[in-house]
């Protein structure tokens, strides 16, 4: 039966076509809209992981507590520092993330601040920069109560430098620089092993630069 055009029927014929595609189209908006919004929630959840990752793998220390040690510490033997070395470090190559209580240590060793760069930034060497420091952390090594610094000294030629603090009974230090590039646990120890080391030359390691 043809319902004639614009007679009643067809009007409300149409109607109900009209109504029926608008809510499909209500439908599809919704879901579109759902589908937007989970997008949005996903992709801002992966950039707040994204963050804390960044942020804990850069800026937050990981748990050493132990109290500092006092300026007058035994000095540890080669034989008793490999031994403190064949424990599993957790390396740290970022100033920011180095314990309170390593920096600490280092200020009571060396008589001053704790300062350096990280690596790969631009230190003082035999050019002088105003302000910028002439260490450059290497990496801190964490296992159990003792720790490791290894530091480059920068001047007319490069030093790498190590500390171990032991924080085991009454504590115990060893500080050398080191005759190898020393860039984790393993080459250290071995650098010990081999006796190529020589005792630090605390005035010339810790002296200032000049303003």
């Amino acid at each position: 039966m043809r319902v004639a055009h614009n007679s009643p029927a067809s009007r409300i014929l149409a109607s109900t076509k009209c109504r029926a595609i608008y809510a499909r189209c209500r439908v599809l908006h919704v879901t579109t809209s759902r589908k937007r919004f989970a997008i949005a929630a996903l992709a801002a959840l992966i950039s707040l992981i994204g963050f804390v990752i960044f942020y804990r793998s850069n800026y937050v220390a990981p748990p050493f507590k132990v109290a500092p040690l006092p300026k007058s510490v035994p000095a540890l033997t080669p034989a008793e520092v490999e031994e403190i070395l064949s424990a599993d470090f957790i390396l740290i190559r970022r100033v920011q993330q180095i314990p309170a209580p390593v920096k600490a240590d280092y200020t009571a060793l060396a008589n001053q601040p704790f300062e350096m760069v990280n690596p790969g930034q631009t230190r003082s060497t035999d050019a002088i920069i105003p302000g910028v420091p002439n260490k450059e952390l290497v990496f801190v090594g964490l296992a159990g109560d003792c720790a490791v610094l290894i530091f480059k000294r920068g001047g007319l030629s490069d030093t790498t430098n190590a500390a171990v603090f032991s924080h085991r009974g009454t504590g115990g230090v060893w500080t050398a620089r080191i005759d190898d590039s020393v860039q984790d646990i393993a080459t250290l120890r071995n650098a010990v092993h081999n006796h190529r080391f020589e005792p630090w030359d605390a005035d010339f390691l810790f002296a200032h630069p000049p303003e």
